[in-house]
């Protein structure tokens, strides 16, 4: 009878260890999913410090007087304290766009390259293209609206987002 109690306490002893194994293991899965998920988090806030770069460099070449006059660096910070650096390039003018014949308009087109960046050095990088429609200073060869094809009017003052990107963010130098 005592070596039954002595054998009920040993298996008693085993399973403990045993539950006590499995539910460590499980709490280590737990973190590294909760590590995961905040790294998902990060990457995401770092994708939106991107994009606001993208709207603030539209922004200020919708405000800008002139196509020269756009700046070629603009820096922010998003309330969450993810940060955003962008560069602006001026690529040159269109001068064929579809308009009125007396307009004497020109499209002002722009490269935008925006890189977010977030906690645990996160890093998102997005490139648009976007042409400002301005008035020109020569009067340009214009493509007539109409009567060839019913086709878009450009007017002055217009903005067209022509395309948007992900890109590879740059690698980080080693050291």
């Amino acid at each position: 009878m005592r070596r039954q109690r002595g054998a009920a306490l040993a298996v008693g002893l085993m399973l403990l260890a045993l539950v006590t194994l499995l539910s460590l293991a499980a709490a280590g899965d737990a973190h590294v999913e909760r590590q995961l998920a905040q790294n998902d988090s990060f990457r995401e806030n770092a994708a939106s410090a991107a994009s606001a770069g993208i709207e603030m460099a539209i922004r200020a070449i919708e405000t800008s007087p002139s196509p020269n006059t756009v700046p070629l660096l603009i820096n922010g910070r998003m309330p969450d304290a993810s940060t955003w650096e962008v560069e602006i390039d001026f690529l040159g003018y269109e001068l064929s766009l579809p308009q009125e014949p007396a307009a004497h308009l020109a499209g002002a087109h722009f490269e935008i390259l925006s890189t977010g960046h977030a906690a645990r050095r996160a890093v998102d990088r997005q490139r648009a293209r976007v042409m400002w429609v301005v008035d020109a200073s020569d009067p340009p060869a214009t493509a007539d609206c109409e009567p060839l094809a019913p086709r878009h009017c450009h007017r002055s003052g217009e903005f067209e987002r022509l395309s948007w990107q992900r890109v590879p963010p740059r690698p980080v130098p080693p050291g």
